[in-house]
Order: structure tokens, then sequence, then C-alpha cells
């Protein structure tokens, strides 16, 4: 495979799941217009479960999900790249290129298990935080002093479409089959072994399918391998078959976070990102996550789920939810305030992310 420069700079994106595609995206999006940048798209996926037809795509199908066509490069080579620029969400080995002239974090999401706290995060020259928080736990972590040049405060661009108005939530419903008039519940559980799915999912959606509402179930596209799993969700899932139901094994949440009116998780990164709606959040107690030790950075006390209402008994979900979709003003100082503290600027974290690269590039952006 050959590549020729004819004087463009050359940005790498990276990502080990769908999610890290979303994540990354918008960017890419952005600077695709640009003639003096050149494109390269990689990706290896590390696991593989409920979205189980990834792991059989050649790249470009996967890619072409996303919308991405042009540019896709098997990770082995694009690894060894010599390019001005490599950005990506994961932390993967295979698909970090060394021979990149600069290094981006842009991070997959904001979560209270704090799994992107670590000391790997040092090779990157820039870590493109989502806001405050993120700043802060570095920080305390003890990897990096406050005045270190590798901390931009960012945002999240994957979601700017939650504030920016360009989503449609009556267009997302009824493109579900679902009625926009109904109230609409969303549950989208971590993938982290010992999640609720895995272990109540059965009892859960029992309770959910029993309420008056649409229901969105969105399980994690690439959950960690559990033995003790031992239901197939994604063939239960497209089995199940009610009125107001709708699964969905894509990567992209945030069109069906704002679509929803309440958002049932567990341990999930979602929690904190459906803050920017101030809309209500219950969370399904998962001990064997909460008291694990995979996540030794977790954070309970500064935010955890004091933006929601904690539940041990799936049963308590039909008590709960109705009650919460009646009151949703519930909380709502806490969420605002947690939204405020994970997330820079929203609406404006992509524009934040692209003038930052054109920086690393040594390019001035393009007139608007």
């Amino acid at each position: 495979m050959r590549f020729a420069r004819f004087g463009r700079k050359w940005v790498l994106f990276c990502a080990d799941n769908g999610v890290g595609v979303v994540m990354y995206r918008p960017l890419s999006r952005k600077l695709a217009p640009d003639p003096r940048v050149r494109q390269f798209h990689a990706m290896h996926l590390k696991r593989v479960r409920l979205v189980d037809t990834y792991e059989r795509e050649h790249p470009r199908e996967f890619f072409a999900r996303y919308g991405i066509q042009d540019g896709i490069t098997p990770y082995k080579v694009a690894r060894l790249l010599p390019v001005d620029l490599f950005v990506t969400p994961t932390f993967s080995d295979k698909l970090h290129c060394a021979r990149a002239r600069r290094k981006v974090q842009i991070f997959h999401g904001v979560s209270f298990k704090n799994y992107c706290i670590k000391e790997r995060a040092l090779r990157y020259d820039r870590l493109f935080l989502p806001g405050p928080y993120h700043w802060r736990r570095f920080i305390e972590s003890g990897l990096v002093k406050e005045d270190d040049a590798r901390l931009l405060l960012i945002g999240l661009p994957k979601l700017d479409r939650l504030v920016d108005g360009s989503l449609d939530r009556r267009a997302i419903l009824e493109e579900l089959h679902l009625d926009p008039a109904r109230p609409t519940v969303l549950y989208a559980p971590t993938g982290d072994r010992g999640n609720s799915l895995f272990r109540q999912g059965e009892e859960i959606l029992a309770a959910l399918l029993q309420l008056p509402v649409n229901l969105i179930v969105k399980p994690h596209d690439h959950a960690d391998p559990d033995e003790r799993c031992t239901i197939d969700w994604p063939a239960r899932l497209r089995a199940t078959r009610k009125e107001g139901f709708a699964a969905v094994l894509h990567s992209d949440v945030v069109p069906l976070l704002y679509a929803a009116d309440l958002l049932v998780t567990d341990a999930s990164s979602v929690a904190f990102e459906y803050t920017l709606l101030d809309r209500p959040v219950v969370f399904i107690d998962v001990p064997e996550i909460i008291e694990g030790t995979e996540a030794p950075m977790m954070d309970l006390s500064t935010w955890g789920r004091k933006g929601g209402d904690i539940v041990r008994e799936p049963a308590e979900l039909e008590e709960l939810v109705p009650r919460l979709l009646e009151n949703p003003g519930e909380k709502s100082a806490i969420r605002r305030a947690i939204a405020a503290d994970l997330f820079y600027e929203p609406g404006k974290a992509t524009q934040n992310a692209v003038s930052a690269l054109y920086r690393e590039l040594d390019l001035e952006p393009p007139a608007a």
C-alpha cells in the first residue's frame, strides 16, 4: 500500500469499538473538507459480545456504519504510519501509533469508574479532557501537575447533539416504531462483568414492560465476556415482540438519550451524559461492580450515583419509574451541578477540539 503526502498533513483516527468511532466522528467530519488534511481510519476490536456481527466484518463495512468511506487502513499498517497527528479515544497498544509526530487522547466517555485515569495516558502529548472533574482527577492521582501542558479542557464532542438542537425526538421514536405521545424509558446498562442485564435482565425487563411507557433497551455493544450469563441477549431482544418496545444494538446512544424521558442504568457513563438533559435517572444496584477491584480509581463520593435513585430489586421499578416521570424535577439541582463539573462547554466541544487539532497540525483553521 502506497501513501503520498502531496504537501498534506496526515491525521490517523483509531478505535477499538463502535463507541470509539462515535466519539471521534464529529472531529473527522469537521476536518474532512480541508484539502490540506488527509485522514486515515483504523480499527482493532478487542472484544465483541453483544454486537456480534462486528467481528466478522471487513474494516470497510465496519466504518461504513458510521458514514466513513475513505482512508480505511489495516491497523497493522496504520500504527506504523509517520502521521502528523494521531487521535484516539482508546488506550489500545495494538492501535497505538508510535511514529506519530503528535498524539491526542480524546477519551471514550465519563464514568465514576474512572478507567481512563491511568499512567498509560501519559504517552499522549495532549489529553482532551471532558470537563473540570477529569482535570482534578488527573492532578489528584499524582500522574500530572496542575500546569502540565498535556491537559486541555475541551468537552465531549459526541454530546454536542444533546444540546445544540439538531436532534428530533419525534423522528427518533417514529424510526423505532414507538409512539412519541407516550413517555419513553431507556434502559442502557454498562458492559462490565456483573452488569444488571447479565445478572437481573429478565426481572428488569419484566418490570419495565408492565408500565404504560415506550421501552428502549440499548445493551452495551462491547460488553466483557461473562461466563455466568447464559442468556443470548441479542437473540432474546430481537425476538421480543411487544407494542412500545424497541431494542437497539448499534453504538450511538446519543439519539436514544435525547428521546428518553427517563434513564435506567447501573454503572454506565450514560448516566453522567444524561445529566446534560436534566431528566430522571434510576440506577440498578450492581454490587459486583461497585465493590469490585477492577476500577481502582472508582469515585462514588464526588458524584457517583447521587444524580439518581438506586434500586436493589427490579420490582422496585414498577413504583419508582412512574413517580419520577410525574416528578421529573427531583434531584434537578444535583444533576445540573454534575453536568457543569463533568462537561466543559457542552454544545461547543467539537469546535474546541477541532481548533486544538489545527494548532497541533500547525495549520490555520479554514474560514467558517
